[in-house]
């Protein structure tokens, strides 16, 4: 990557990221047909399976030319990724080099639609499947594979002879779940087809949301949506919005005849068989794989039509994936994801991306899109995840403030103290946060060893000790994995480039969240074979800050209006607005103190029919900092709620969100060279009032 070039930065690293997408191991139109494949295009095209099975693309479009439609032997790009998610926060972390098999599948179901339910689970009793191709993942834990016309023509005709097969068979994201909400009577919704940059519902919505969704997910989508501004990138909103809405398996609420408790049987699943067998009308033969263990879903239920609470769905065409990695390098690849019934949305227009959540036993990496970083002959520490640590030739702004600490792009203040100021902003001083990959030069003449140092706020000089982290390489087919471990006086291996170890180049993986806040002035040492020091790079400094800022609600208030103000508790407080319902006020006093404050939101959200509406100035429930001082507000907003709003649940929400982040490159900042507004650490307090009728 070109360090004295500013502009071009984000454009080295997209291009970077590009040629490292992984290529099919087999041109797929010289792959032969399996015998399903054969199948399918005999049903297509009239000729017989026989004469196709065996052949490849390329042979068939020569021997069959003009009696089969060209387009029909073409083929269709379907992309992906495979992540492993952390149970804790819900952060996914790709899962690179990967084997991943595309598999022709025909299964036969047994559909469960609850009475009642919003939801439908799927129980497969019989599967066929033939592998058809494989690809690998790269390091960022992306594929594509090529998928023949017809095999998609196929499923898209099967389902479109079927009633609401395109819906049942279609797993929600957390967008539809939030467009379903946001039609639902209870909370305002926007316009068809796309409710646009922004989620309409606000607040409200997302409260709704997190009983399905969960709150990792809602506060994210809070946070992305409160720290909105105009121009920003809508990369990381539209990601988690594309997503599985159930990346896991949710079980499905079984009737209760079906439960142990009420069977006799001591071979519970056999009774249930028995029972649905004949319910049903189903020979035993079909439903003896039947378990109430293996179920797939849940999935939206058919709404179009009424529906019986179990329903035989057979041969259902679908093409999916399993994939398989060397998990504890003896050579032989376990499975670590299968039978993803329906992971890809199919249609006839553009296919989205998949998202593949493997097993927790596969080896991820917290590595992805890597910067190339030059190495000549002097030890340098260039890259902190995609960010350069060299500033570039002036005018040009610079990354970082190498003394300080501080990144200089990212979350700048804006003077006047609005989400929305005029340019130019001074420039910023943002922490850095979560963990953060270093790269730099290590490989310098004679460097056997090296070893980063660092300074915490201007006191003695230490060694990181203790730290590893993976790196990977394919060698005859079969993943590697390495974690560099140091000795007690932190020197890690130089390993050579020879060895192919991803990501290249990484000095150190560092969770700064096991570290203390503050300044860590950081420079690169190399070793000899003897672990003498032959060379020492420029120090760099990092501004560390994890902290959440201090968010609290100090007062509430509220008067019919034109009337006096009374106070309320900050515990359940209740508004008695009269029997007949008057127009009323609510004034909001809060607090916000932070050691990085980046910015600040307070809104109104209700029950459906209406939400509270600011009154006061805009500055009274916004506040962006405006300079790197600018570290606390304190303030009162005041709303209306009109008396044509019903009685009920409202609630006003803090998002006070810290100015750190982090370069890694997964929130897009890369793709703007750095000038964005990304929020990471957040408090997201919230306060709930009732309002009723009565005096």
């Amino acid at each position: 990557m070109c360090l004295e070039c500013d502009a071009s930065q984000a454009q080295k690293a997209q291009k970077f990221a590009m040629k490292k997408q992984p290529e099919p191991i087999l041109v797929p139109d010289r792959r032969p047909l399996t015998q399903s494949q054969a199948a399918r295009l005999a049903a297509t095209t009239g000729i017989a399976a026989e004469e196709l099975a065996g052949q490849s693309m390329v042979e068939i479009s020569d021997k069959f030319r003009w009696r089969i439609d060209p387009e029909i032997l073409l083929f269709r790009r379907i992309c992906g990724r495979v992540v492993k998610r952390d149970p804790s926060t819900g952060a996914e972390f790709p899962v690179p080099f990967a084997k991943v098999h595309v598999e022709d599948t025909d299964c036969s179901f047994l559909g469960f639609f609850p009475v009642e339910n919003p939801w439908a689970w799927f129980f497969p009793i019989f599967c066929r499947r033939e592998e058809i191709g494989t690809t690998t993942t790269d390091g960022c834990g992306r594929f594509c594979v090529w998928v023949p016309r017809f095999e998609i023509d196929w499923i898209l005709h099967f389902r479109r002879e079927r009633i609401c097969f395109p819906d049942i068979f279609t797993k929600p994201t957390v967008f539809e779940i939030l467009r379903t909400l946001e039609r639902e009577p209870s909370v305002p919704h926007g316009p068809d087809p796309d409710p646009g940059p922004l989620l309409v519902g606000g607040p409200q919505l997302l409260q709704q949301a997190e009983q399905i969704l969960g709150r990792d997910v809602t506060l994210r989508l809070g946070a992305i949506q409160a720290g909105t501004t105009l121009g920003s990138s809508a990369a990381e909103r539209q990601r988690i919005l594309a997503g599985a809405a159930f990346p896991q398996q949710l079980p499905p609420p079984l009737p209760a005849e079906f439960r142990p408790a009420a069977l006799r049987s001591g071979d519970h699943n056999k009774a249930v068989r028995d029972t649905l067998s004949a319910r049903l009308n189903l020979s035993a033969k079909i439903v003896e794989k039947f378990s109430l263990n293996h179920f797939v879903g849940p999935f939206r239920r058919c709404i179009d039509i009424i529906t019986s609470e179990w329903v035989p769905i057979l041969d259902v065409p679908d093409i999916t994936f399993r994939v398989t990695q060397d998990v504890n390098g003896n050579g032989t690849e376990e499975t670590i994801y299968s039978e993803g019934f329906f992971d890809v949305r199919w249609n006839a227009g553009n296919i989205p991306d998949v998202t593949l959540t493997a097993s927790p036993i596969a080896i991820s990496s917290h590595s992805c899109d890597v910067p190339d970083v030059p190495c000549g002959n002097t030890p340098a520490i260039q890259f902190a995840g995609l960010m350069p640590l060299v500033n570039p030739v002036g005018p040009a702004d610079p990354y970082v403030d190498a003394g300080t600490g501080y990144a200089r792009r990212p979350n700048r203040p804006h003077p006047s103290g609005a989400f929305v100021d005029p340019n130019p902003h001074p420039l910023a001083e943002s922490p850095f946060t979560h963990v953060l990959q270093l790269y730099g030069c290590n490989r310098v003449n004679n460097a056997a060893f090296y070893r980063l140092r660092y300074s915490f706020n201007g006191g003695p000089l230490a060694s990181f000790v203790g730290l590893t982290w993976p790196l990977y390489r394919v060698v005859a087919g079969n993943l590697q994995s390495l974690w560099p471990i140091s000795d007690a006086a932190g020197w890690y291996p130089v390993l050579p480039a020879a060895d192919n170890w991803f990501p290249d180049l990484l000095l150190l993986e560092w969770p700064t969240n096991q570290f203390l806040d503050g300044l860590y002035s950081v420079q690169l040492e190399v070793g000899n074979a003897a672990k003498n020091v032959i060379g020492t790079s420029s120090v760099v400094g990092f501004r560390i800050d994890n902290s959440a800022p201090f968010a609290q609600f100090t007062r509430l208030r509220w008067r019919k209006s034109g009337g006096i103000f009374q106070e309320l508790p900050l515990t359940c407080p209740v508004i008695p607005r009269g029997v007949i319902p008057s127009d009323i006020e609510i004034e909001v006093s809060y607090t916000v103190s932070a050691a990085h404050l980046r910015s600040v939101q307070l809104g109104g959200g209700g029950c459906g029919g209406g939400s509270p509406t600011l009154l006061s100035a805009l500055s009274t429930a916004e506040h962006w900092h405006s300079s790197v001082g600018d570290n606390s507000v304190s303030n009162t907003a005041t709303f209306q709620l009109l008396a044509t709003a019903p009685a009920g649940a409202y609630s006003f929400n803090l998002l006070a969100a810290s100015r750190a982040f982090n370069p890694a490159g997964g929130d897009g900042g890369h793709s703007a060279d750095w000038n964005y507004d990304p929020i990471y650490n957040y408090s997201p307090p919230s306060l709930p009032v009732a309002v009723v009728n009565a005096n």
